[in-house]
């Protein structure tokens, strides 16, 4: 029988400083010492870049994942599905999202969402066909879990 935790802090506390706090730290962690100015090639399908990945203390064993996902203007992610559910932070630009039934919402530059496990992921769009969008994508799942096990194409 699993105990419930209790949290220290409420859904409300926990807001997008906090968030952003914590994504800022991880990035930081992931980049110390290294310079990166080089500009991207341009592309016509979304970048995904590993940010960090970090073992989680208790059982069963689980590792939070932290993905950078870039949209160049106009391009956007086919339908897909999360097996262990992800959390999405748009960085910069605005990110067009359907999740499920859900209404199709705009959310830009600091605004998040939560994608529940197995929920379809049926739009994933930058908003913008001038300007690049950027999110990160924050999964929890089982240790070893591939790219492939945190996001299925359908």
């Amino acid at each position: 029988m699993q105990v419930p935790i209790k949290s220290a802090h409420s859904r409300r506390e926990f807001n997008r400083a906090s968030l952003l706090s914590l994504l800022t730290a991880a990035i930081a962690t992931s980049l110390e010492g290294e310079v990166s100015a080089q500009p991207q090639p341009a592309t016509t399908a979304s970048a995904r870049r590993d940010v960090i990945k970090q073992e989680l203390p208790g059982e069963p064993t689980r590792e939070l994942t932290l993905i950078e996902v870039t949209y160049p203007p106009g391009t956007g992610s086919p339908a897909h599905l999360h097996a262990n559910g992800v959390m999405a932070f748009v960085v910069s630009g605005a990110v067009t999202s359907k999740v499920g039934d859900g209404p199709e919402q705009t959310f830009k530059a600091g605004g998040a969402w939560w994608e529940p496990p197995g929920a379809v992921h049926r739009v994933s769009r930058n908003a913008s066909s001038t300007e690049p969008a950027t999110l990160l994508a924050i999964y929890i799942a089982p240790k070893g879990a591939m790219a492939a096990d945190l996001m299925k194409p359908l």
